[in-house]
């Protein structure tokens, strides 16, 4: 190992009735090394009680969402040379907008309540024959780029941690469900817009969101979350004006 990094950890235990509060742990560290690279060995040689959420540690499954130096990011796609602070600190949080669980993990269940309330499937027209093969999709090449991005989400929670409207407004669908919700819009095999508008073109749907772009800086994916939303916006006048 070549050098050391300071990890400054919020700790939360619901067991003990212990306000949230900051340890710091020092840990080697590579070049290179991801910041969950070192959450792994303060885990393993330190503290086996620090709780947080990894699984493939390639960016795929993205479990292991956290605010990391104040901005949420995948700790396994962040590199520790990336975010050290002037100090060489780095300050670890678990993602904001979610109810704490223990230490670094919180609970996703209002994450996945609004992704369930936008009915994230392909609806077909039910007055239309079953194809023989399969249901194919026309669409303009700029178009299908945008839905093909939207279809990219790995459900990491950062676009919905990096949400200040998400954060005033807990009834907020936020910018995850709005995105899956234009991915399935957006699809010219679709035709579930009568069953969504409802949920969308409402006051905490589309139109709650602020075009801040956050959500779109945070992905890490490179949706761009907030033009899909703009999208989407567009489509639910376009369903007003049909009624």
């Amino acid at each position: 190992m070549d050098d050391t990094v300071q990890l400054d950890i919020q700790r939360f235990n619901p067991e003990t009735g212990q306000v949230p509060y900051w340890q710091t742990f020092e840990v080697p560290a590579e070049p290179g090394d991801p910041v969950l690279a070192a959450l792994m060995r303060v885990r393993e040689e330190q503290d086996g009680s620090l709780a947080f959420r990894a699984s493939c540690r390639s960016g795929i499954c993205g479990s292991d969402g956290m605010v990391i130096n104040g901005w949420p990011r995948l700790a396994c796609k962040t590199q520790i040379s990336e975010v050290q602070d002037a100090h060489g600190i780095i300050r670890i949080q678990p993602l904001f907008n979610l109810p704490r669980l223990k230490d670094l993990v919180v609970d996703q269940t209002p994450f996945w309540d609004k992704f369930s309330a936008v009915f994230p499937w392909l609806m077909p027209a039910v007055d239309k024959p079953e194809p023989e093969k399969e249901r194919r999709m026309q669409m303009e090449p700029d178009d299908f780029q945008l839905l093909s991005k939207a279809s990219d989400c790995i459900f990491c929670q950062i676009c919905f941690a990096a949400c200040p409207i998400v954060g005033l407004d807990q009834e907020f669908l936020g910018p995850q469900a709005l995105i899956k919700a234009y991915r399935f819009e957006a699809d010219p095999r679709d035709a579930g817009t009568p069953t969504r508008a409802p949920v969308l073109d409402d006051p905490e749907g589309v139109w709650r969101c602020r075009t801040i772009f956050n959500c779109t800086e945070a992905c890490p994916k490179g949706i761009p979350i907030t033009r899909g939303i703009q999208v989407l916006k567009r489509a639910m006048v376009q369903e007003e004006l049909r009624r």
